[in-house]
């Protein structure tokens, strides 16, 4: 049976700003003439970035799929920093993110990096960011609601100075096209997900800080709304990704009944003993016979490796058992521990040894950015998990939060001071897209028979004939695709996030195919080695409405 229109709660029809009388809103009078910036995303990047061109004298407006701050991955980070600070000099911090990146990274970037970190955290704390500082990092943990969330202050923190400074939020809202002309970037448009209305806003800068896809993996730490949809963005406005083969998995992740799906820090191998099923103690070993000095430094260094170990012996038929019932109370008051578990564990749950394994952590590719956050595109900005050329083939523990602010500042005050003068309207009310306005495939099972195919063929261990599969799978799911049932606001945002999560993984899927070796997060049993010719990147376009990679500039 079809649907005629989405069915939505009428208490909710009034929509979001942009779709009521406000500062953004048409009247019937002279325009204004504006420079706009508009930022989609609102996790740590987007809101540093919005701040940043707000304060550069831009009008600033950010697209926020969710409440502004809460579901993304910085709120639910760690909370620490690596930094070039103190008894490590920029060139130190310099030759660990490009050793650990497997030297594929954009040098430029990792530069930028380690010479404006420590700098940029100082215009976060004139912001009013909650910053501490212990054995040498940097961390926002303690502005933090909560152990798992140990982000979460940092966004929220910065949410309310961009309030404080006039930047305009629009909630609940996924962007679904950016506009071109002949100048570049002309606005985006945009679906209010609750509503059921789309709408396009005027601008001539715009900056995608959206986040990662680490949510077409079953097993992901990523909050839900994590689909890729910056990455699909880019793609069909025309730009390449870069790097996209390179996902980074975290070693240790919940994998027991009753357990939630999370990340376990490394560092707990420290004090915890994590064995195999005849009581070995694998990992340290391991990591120890590598040159690290425990877990912790592991953590730091060394997540790609320890994931393929893991996954390695998980896929030989072995097991990696974390001996919670061998945790005393005094293990739960040090602070590498609480950390490390970032839970609560009730007494029932520490009685007996809990399998773990490999879970998706985070994207190393991404679009292209110059120093300046700049991408091929003119008025097209981009800054955090969104791009790639920081990490190379392997982020460094802490890289991420410091990459977001670094490039969020650059980016935020480029686009500020390169916007065009535009006539200051607000954002236009356009039809719904038909694909989203009748249909009967329920996204949610699109959705899963998606992750299923990515969990299966492009985990932390990969090869060739199984890399064809996925491939092969991925453009079965595409044409199998029937118009969706968006007919309640649940379902309109699982049918938007839908292109992002497929874009995504075909654009893994072809990457990681080319890149005939291993390097990093990317391992190949049937290329199980380093190989010099492919020390390049590799580069991801669409044609004729498909992820194409080919290889791409030397390193």
């Amino acid at each position: 049976m079809r649907r005629s229109s989405p069915s939505f709660d009428r208490k909710n029809t009034a929509g979001p700003r942009c779709f009521r009388r406000g500062p953004l809103v048409h009247r019937r009078r002279r325009l204004r003439m504006v420079r706009r910036v508009v930022v989609v995303g609102s996790g740590g990047a987007g809101l540093t970035a919005a701040l940043a061109a707000r304060q550069a004298g831009a009008e600033v407006v950010v697209l926020s799929k969710t409440k502004v701050g809460i579901a993304n991955c910085t709120a639910y980070a760690g909370g620490y920093f690596s930094l070039a600070s103190g008894a490590v000099p920029p060139r130190e911090h310099f030759d660990r993110v490009m050793k650990t990146g497997r030297f594929v990274n954009d040098p430029r970037l990792v530069e930028i990096l380690s010479e404006e970190g420590e700098g940029a955290l100082e215009t976060l704390a004139q912001w009013g960011v909650t910053i501490s500082l212990q054995d040498g990092r940097a961390s926002v943990r303690r502005s933090a609601p909560s152990a798992v969330m140990g982000g979460a202050g940092l966004t929220e923190e910065l949410a309310r100075a961009g309030r404080d400074a006039g930047v305009v939020f629009f909630d609940d809202v996924v962007a679904t096209r950016i506009r071109t002309g002949e100048r570049g970037v002309e606005g985006v448009e945009f679906v209010h997900w609750r509503t059921g209305k789309a709408a396009a806003l005027e601008c001539s800068s715009l900056i995608l800080a959206s986040g990662g896809g680490g949510r077409i993996y079953e097993r992901t730490d990523n909050p839900a709304r994590m689909t890729g949809d910056g990455y699909a963005l880019a793609l069909e406005a025309g730009l390449d990704l870069i790097d996209m083969e390179y996902v980074q998995f975290y070693p240790l992740g919940w994998d027991h009944p009753g357990f939630p799906l999370w990340m376990v820090g490394l560092g707990v191998i420290d004090s915890i003993p994590l064995t195999d099923e005849g009581g070995r103690e694998f990992l340290l070993e391991a990591v120890r016979s590598w040159g690290y000095r425990d877990g912790g430094e592991a953590n730091l260094f060394a997540r790609d490796k320890t994931s393929r170990l893991l996954a390695q012996h998980l896929r030989a038929g072995g097991k990696a058992l974390l001996h919670l019932e061998k945790m005393g109370d005094e293990d739960l008051i040090k602070p590498d521990v609480r950390a490390a578990i970032s839970m609560d564990l009730p007494p029932e749950r520490r009685g007996v040894p809990v399998a773990m394994s490999p879970l998706e952590h985070y994207f190393c590719g991404g679009v292209p950015i110059d120093g300046e956050g700049r991408t091929s595109l003119p008025g097209l900005y981009a800054c955090g998990e969104v791009t790639g050329g920081v990490d190379g083939a392997s982020r460094m523990g802490g890289n991420a939060l410091t990459n977001i602010v670094t490039f969020g500042l650059r980016a935020g005050r480029t686009a500020a001071a390169e916007a065009r003068e535009t006539p200051g309207t607000g954002a236009t009310e356009r039809a719904l897209p038909r694909e989203f306005a009748e249909g009967e495939a329920d996204p949610a099972e699109a959705r899963g028979a998606l992750q299923a195919i990515v969990q299966r063929g492009l985990g932390p261990c990969r090869n060739g004939e199984e890399l064809k599969g996925t491939a092969a799978d991925l453009e079965a799911w595409r044409r199998s695709r029937t118009s969706t049932d968006a007919g309640s606001p649940l379902k309109l945002l699982h049918a938007l996030e839908l292109k992002g999560l497929f874009r995504t993984a075909e654009a893994v899927a072809a990457s990681a195919l080319l890149r005939c070796e291993s390097r990093g997060a990317h391992f190949r049993d049937d290329y199980p080695e380093e190989r010099a010719e492919w020390r390049r990147v590799i580069r991801v376009s669409l044609k004729d409405g498909g992820a194409v990679a080919r290889a791409g500039e030397a390193r």
